[in-house]
């Protein structure tokens, strides 16, 4: 199946977000085995945020 601009473009915001969520719970888990527990809860606010942006875009 052949993807054309537009569809690509659809999932790029997707795809990112997936990225940027992986990145910050493998930061966290980085952080906590290193001991750092104000670094790694650090990024709690931005799971909190992309949570409520991704439930808000459902409904």
């Amino acid at each position: 199946m052949e993807e054309t601009a537009s569809n690509i473009l659809k999932k790029l915001p997707a795809i990112l977000l997936i990225i940027f969520v992986l990145f910050l719970v493998v930061f966290s888990t980085w952080q906590l085995f290193h001991g750092n527990l104000e670094a790694a809860f650090s990024s709690l606010p931005f799971l909190l945020i992309v949570y409520l942006f991704v439930m808000r875009r459902r409904s």
